[in-house]
């Protein structure tokens, strides 16, 4: 130290910053979400990515982090949250956003008239089919190709098709390969 200046010691303060919350540590917790895990998942399909669901008490938070054995927050999470826990986790919420776009593209169905009655399917299995056909279309059966044909033909029936000069959208419909892109498609009609 040069003369005359003074050795001046700071001490350290936990300094909260409302919009950095999840790095908040509470004292011989290695980690903000230790101890206070509400849910984990795999966020992304090559499964390289974990999404944590975590209380503060008061609120739950979200923490995001790599899938990484040699990293002390992942050893963290696997010492609360087992793999399997993660899997069973990952494929209930996945199952759930499907349910969601089932019902939101069941509604759309009904709402657009896109049942040949208007009405459900008579049978559930009849139902479950039409279920089938756009999550799990096969473009090798030729069923399921000459249903994709008759699902594309409906749309083009829809009034907000038959009325539009959009060539562009009309040509993703009838280049669409699977059901669900016919869908996508029909949904940029307004």
């Amino acid at each position: 130290m040069a003369e005359g200046q003074q050795r001046v010691e700071f001490k350290r303060k936990l300094v909260v910053d409302e919009n950095n919350v999840d790095k908040i540590k509470r004292l011989g917790v290695p980690f903000a979400f230790s101890g206070r895990i509400v849910e984990a998942y795999y966020n992304n399909a090559e499964l390289d990515s974990v999404e944590i669901i975590w209380s503060d008490g008061k609120k739950n938070r979200s923490y995001h982090m790599a899938v990484d054995e040699n990293d002390d927050q992942f050893q963290a999470l696997l010492s609360e949250y087992s793999y399997e826990s993660l899997d069973e986790a990952t494929r209930m919420r996945n199952e759930a956003g499907r349910q969601v776009f089932r019902d939101a593209f069941h509604r759309y169905a009904m709402q657009n008239n896109m049942f040949s009655s208007g009405e459900l399917p008579q049978s559930p299995e009849e139902f479950q089919g039409s279920l089938d056909l756009l999550f799990e279309f096969d473009p090798e059966n030729d069923e399921q190709k000459e249903a994709l044909f008759k699902f594309k033909l409906k749309i083009f029936e829809q009034e907000k098709v038959k009325n539009s000069k959009s060539k562009v959208n009309k040509s993703a419909i009838r280049k669409a390969l699977t059901p669900l892109e016919a869908v996508a498609a029909f949904a940029k009609f307004k």
